[in-house]
Formats: C-alpha cells, structure tokens, sequence
C-alpha cells in the first residue's frame, strides 16, 4: 500500500512533465519516501537515478521554450519602419585644405593663404559662424611621387542654406587653387522628420499586427512594449528625390527631399 503511493505519486510527476506543477510532484515523492522508512529502503538504490531523471525533465521542460511561451503568450511581436520626405533645403559642403612642399615651412605657408582665401571667401558670402566647423591643421611627412616632404590637411564643413551659394563657391574656390571639396544634401527639419517617421513606424506595425490578428480570429490588444534605438548625427544624402515642378534652369534649384526612415519592435497584447 505504501509502495503504490510512492509510486503514484512518482509517476504523477513523470506524466506531468509538461506541468508547472512537476516541480510540486518530485517534492511530494521525496518527502513521502522520507516519511515512511520502509519504502525507503525498498528504493533507495534506485531513488538517486529516479530524481536525477525527474529534475532533468522537469529542467528541460521549463526551459527555454516553456518561459519563453509564459513570456510570449497572448502577444505577437512586429517589426516595422516608418518613412517620410523631408525638404532638401540645406547643402553640407566638406572642404579639404591641403598643401605639400619638400619644406614644412613652405606648406604651411601656403596652407594658410588657402586658409585666409577661404576666410574671405566665407565672409563675403555672409556665412554665420553658426554653419561653419573648421577643424585644427596637421602637417605630417609625405612622399608624393619620387619627392619627399612634408603635406598639410585641414577639414572645414559649411552648411549652406542659400543653394544658389553652392555653385558661385565651387567656381570661386577651383580658380584659388581648392581642389579638394565634396557636398551632400540635408535637411533643416531632420527633428520633425524623425518624429513624423517614429509615428508612422508604430501606426504600420499596428496595421500589420491588426491583419494577423483577425486571420487568426483574435482580437488585438494594447502594446506591451516597445524596442527602439534612436537614430543620431546630421541627415545627410549624396543624392535627393528631384521634381521638376520648381525647376528654373538649374539641377540644383529642383526641388528635392530626403528620405528619412526610423524603425520600431513593438510587442501587441492579443485578446
């Protein structure tokens, strides 16, 4: 009779194996055989590989999947990006100066005439101070072809709001010996832009998670939780979405915008 509750017992916690209440069974099992001496010793023998057979079942069916599924039921998980069109109304314009000689003195004088016809010339455009990030000099050895000496670099970026700006610079700083300068188009509105894409990113994974929803025949919840990582620096394209509606002789005088797309993980609650 004692022998057929401890095994009733042990073998309730082998079927249940799939139960949170396993755990409770191999309890109930040693704590009976501790009570009861005799059945004890019937099976102590054989009791140290039937627990270590229970506790690794038990361990294997409470973990990953089964706190997984505790975690994930009634949810489903959505990725989803939201994009919007921002005016390119801004052009970055990256300026390298750069000079070499056999002498540093030499290249570091003639650097630093570039570095005043570029002054000038940023003066004489009414650029702000605000738009203009102008980086230290380095000189450093260099050989260029069989000569050696010495070359200097400096980095400059201006942000031009007045488009027209960008091509008068360009001939200007080619005739004063600049032969080193790239541009990208941006945006005065990357803030805005970036919320307006955050909104649309959450209102696409709630329409995509709506569809599964209802072709699952479940009625779709609150959010439980959203994943994001915020986006940082300058919005900035080497090229721009061109219309012709504004078009006035120039490729550059199109009107243009910026794509600009931010991306979301949103955990739906289902009902």
């Amino acid at each position: 009779m004692v022998y057929a509750s401890a095994s009733k017992i042990i073998f309730s916690a082998w079927f249940s194996y799939n139960s949170l209440a396993a755990k409770q069974f191999i309890n109930q099992a040693v704590e009976f055989i501790k009570q009861n001496q005799r059945i004890h010793y019937m099976i102590k023998p054989a009791l140290h590989y039937i627990l270590i057979s229970l506790s690794i079942l038990f361990a294997s069916c409470t973990s990953p999947q089964l706190l997984s599924g505790q975690d994930a039921a009634g949810t489903i998980t959505i990725d989803a990006t939201g994009e919007v069109f921002a005016p390119a109304d801004e052009i970055i314009f990256n300026i390298t100066i750069n000079r070499f000689d056999e002498d540093a003195s030499a290249a570091f004088s003639n650097h630093k005439e570039l570095e005043r016809i570029l002054t000038a010339l940023i003066i004489e455009q009414n650029i702000d101070e605000e738009y203009i990030n102008a980086y230290p000099i380095s000189i450093s050895p260099r050989r260029h072809s069989q000569n050696q000496g010495f070359e200097t670099r400096q980095n400059v970026s201006i942000r031009l709001q007045d488009l027209d700006q960008f091509e008068s610079m360009q001939l200007t700083l080619i005739e004063n010996g600049f032969d080193n300068f790239s541009a990208n188009f941006s945006t005065s509105s990357a803030e805005e832009a970036r919320n307006e894409a955050l909104e649309k990113a959450v209102e696409n994974a709630r329409d995509k998670a709506l569809i599964l929803a209802r072709a699952s025949g479940m009625n779709l919840g609150a959010v439980h939780n959203i994943e994001y990582t915020s986006s940082s620096g300058v919005v900035r394209s080497d090229m721009a979405l061109m219309s012709a509606e504004s078009y006035s002789g120039s490729l550059i005088q199109m009107q243009r915008t910026i794509p600009i797309s931010e991306s979301v993980r949103v955990r739906f609650k289902f009902n």
